[in-house]
């Protein structure tokens, strides 16, 4: 019979054989939690990143399961290598080379920001920081101002809340947290690829003070107009690097 948790194990145990000598395919540690938004988007990198290189875990919390049945995630992120959070080890991070957060809801940044080494996540999450390990979230689902928000109709609250909550993500960068964006590649981001280029220009500043965001992220390579750099600072906008 096929085993979807064999045929994950067999492709990590392949990657590792199969690397030429003295390289090792990353092994990441993926931590799932549930959110109302971004869910969708934290499995289908889920998905991606068990077809790259990697040697990929994927551990869960419980509250997932309130929502999802074992059968339909093992479906919906392609991946049966999954285990729950409680198994989570110094031993496995120290072998790990970073750490994946699919789906950043509210609780696990306001946790993270707390340092509430109490939850298993944010134990391991803060480990790695302090150990110079990898640590990456796909941060849509934490972002108010993105397209997933407003596709569920969650983009109405006031500025004020919208703002805290970008604001926590900012934190997290300072905490040491990549910032992952949809279609941005797991392998380049274990391997230490560079982003895109992309240009932020006076009229990206304006539709956000229109919609009275306090913030913008740009990446490392990101180009940002002088005009663009004057109406951020006439609106108070900043610009935060990632």
């Amino acid at each position: 019979m096929h085993d979807p948790r064999q045929s994950a194990l067999v492709k990590n145990i392949l990657l590792k054989m199969l690397c030429p000598p003295g390289e090792e395919a990353p092994y990441v540690l993926s931590l799932l939690t549930y959110h109302f938004a971004g869910m969708e988007e934290g499995l289908e990198l889920l998905r991606e990143a068990g077809t790259s290189k990697i040697r990929l875990e994927v551990f869960t919390e419980k509250t997932l399961f309130r929502h999802y049945s074992k059968d339909r995630l093992a479906v919906d992120i392609n991946h049966d290598a999954w285990y729950p959070s409680s198994s989570l080890t110094e031993e496995r991070l120290e072998m790990a080379d970073g750490i994946l957060i699919p789906v950043l809801s509210f609780s696990l940044a306001a946790d993270i920001l707390r340092f509430n080494d109490q939850r298993d996540f944010v134990r391991i999450i803060l480990q790695a920081l302090l150990s110079g390990k990898k640590v990456a979230a796909l941060s849509c689902g934490s972002d108010p101002y993105h397209e997933v928000f407003k596709s569920k109709k969650l983009h109405k609250g006031p500025g004020y809340l919208k703002t805290e909550l970008q604001q926590s993500l900012f934190e997290l960068k300072k905490l040491g947290v990549t910032l992952l964006r949809e279609r941005e590649g797991i392998g380049s981001w274990m391997n230490g690829g560079r982003q895109p280029q992309s240009v932020i220009t006076e009229a990206d500043i304006l539709a956000a003070a229109k919609t009275q965001r306090k913030f913008l992220m740009a990446g490392d390579q990101t180009i940002i107009t002088p005009l663009a750099a004057d109406a951020a600072k006439q609106y108070g906008i900043k610009i935060c690097r990632q």
